[in-house]
């Protein structure tokens, strides 16, 4: 009866969670690859990734495995924080969405008081005596205050996009102009031509009526001080 009680207690002491994870790497293999063989394929998984997690870990300066972790003890670690990440996922998507459902208010809100249109762009080349030292891109816009309050300032993006439905390049549009509720202005505003960026050659080599171009809203400013915005 003792004999079978000893080896009912040294089969219970060598179950493979009951392993402790070697604090030195180098004897992984022989210490605690064994243990990890006799595991079922998800607490393979488990252990893996947890040995991996800790060690990266250390690798950036954060705390390594504690001494004495046994292997049991990594894989309910392992599991905790493996359910963690998916509260964690589902928080960052829930407050994706959200932002995402404010920012097309806003843009809505916006695009409700005020229409921005380009009504064309011209390429100018340099002139010195005109004191333009590089070529220049020329845009020249219409804005309508659809809002029963005067404008002070409008600002947002102008997406130029291809016969192919690509967005191809943009020019940030900042205007800050007064427009009467009910009126419209044309506005001019460029930039200096770059060649080196690929937006701006794109922009630049579009030919009329082979473009299109899309107004996206960052903020209207009302002469009033309120304002709406697009969430940053």
């Amino acid at each position: 009866m003792v004999l079978l009680f000893a080896a009912g207690v040294l089969l219970a002491c060598s179950k493979p969670t009951d392993t402790i994870i070697p604090s030195d790497m180098s004897k992984w293999d022989s210490e605690l690859a064994p243990a990890i063989n006799k595991l079922s394929e998800e607490d393979k998984k488990l252990a893996t990734g947890y040995l991996m997690r800790a060690k990266m870990g250390e690798l950036f300066g954060k705390e390594g495995i504690p001494i004495g972790t046994t292997l049991g003890a990594a894989l309910e670690a392992q599991k905790k924080w493996l359910a963690d990440q998916v509260v964690k996922d589902a928080e960052a998507k829930a407050l994706k969405e959200r932002m995402l459902k404010e920012q097309q208010k806003a843009r809505a809100d916006i695009e409700s008081a005020v229409t921005v249109a380009l009504i064309a762009k011209r390429e100018l080349p340099k002139n010195y005596d005109l004191g333009r030292y590089s070529e220049y891109q020329l845009f020249k816009f219409g804005i309508k205050n659809k809002s029963e309050k005067e404008i002070a300032g409008v600002s947002g993006e102008i997406e130029f996009i291809d016969i192919f439905d690509k967005r191809v390049g943009s020019v940030t549009f900042r205007m800050a102009e007064k427009i009467k509720a009910g009126g419209e202005v044309t506005w001019e505003g460029g930039r200096d031509y770059n060649q080196f960026i690929s937006e701006h050659k794109a922009v630049w080599n579009l030919e009329e009526g082979k473009y299109k171009t899309k107004f996206v809203p960052s903020a209207i400013v009302f002469s009033d001080g309120s304002q709406l915005k697009t969430p940053d």
